[in-house]
């Protein structure tokens, strides 16, 4: 998945905090999700209007990219997609760059398509953790079981 940073941070609202703390909330908030659901997650944030190279780094599982002076982030995340050698979900509410990445053979999401994956897939592994966890008698029975299997 593919996700345009910046794009998703004003689409959520999470501008209001400032542009640094947002930047960190949305990333937290992806690393937990790609920890739970399994998906390989790349950010990409627009770095076109600061005089600096590219940089890819990586937050927790997932990699982050901020383009180079003069590179938009749909610019980054249309040669990402063709470069792809599988089709890539990608998040944007950009509807030009939605037809682009469309076109260029990806799954298109907006973000609050994201959000609602996000809750979904956030609730089952809570549903998933909950029914893993064994007390009382059925902890002491599976002990046992375990003990006699050896």
């Amino acid at each position: 998945m593919i996700v345009d940073g910046y794009n998703v941070i004003y689409a959520w609202g999470l501008d209001g905090q400032g542009l640094d703390t947002a930047r960190q909330s949305l990333l937290d908030l992806l690393d937990d999700y790609a920890g739970y659901s399994g998906e390989n997650i790349t950010v990409v944030f627009d770095g076109y209007r600061t005089p600096t190279p590219m940089s890819e780094e990586q937050h927790g599982l997932l990699t982050v990219v901020y383009t180079s002076y003069g590179v938009t982030a749909d610019t980054h995340i249309q040669r990402l997609v063709k470069a792809s050698a599988m089709p890539r979900k990608v998040v944007t509410a950009d509807y030009p760059q939605q037809l682009s990445v469309f076109w260029a053979g990806a799954v298109r999401l907006t973000p609050q398509d994201l959000a609602s994956m996000m809750r979904f897939e956030r609730e089952k592994h809570l549903a998933r953790l909950h029914k893993s966890t064994l007390e009382g008698d059925a902890l002491k029975k599976k002990l046992r079981l375990d003990a006699l299997s050896e």
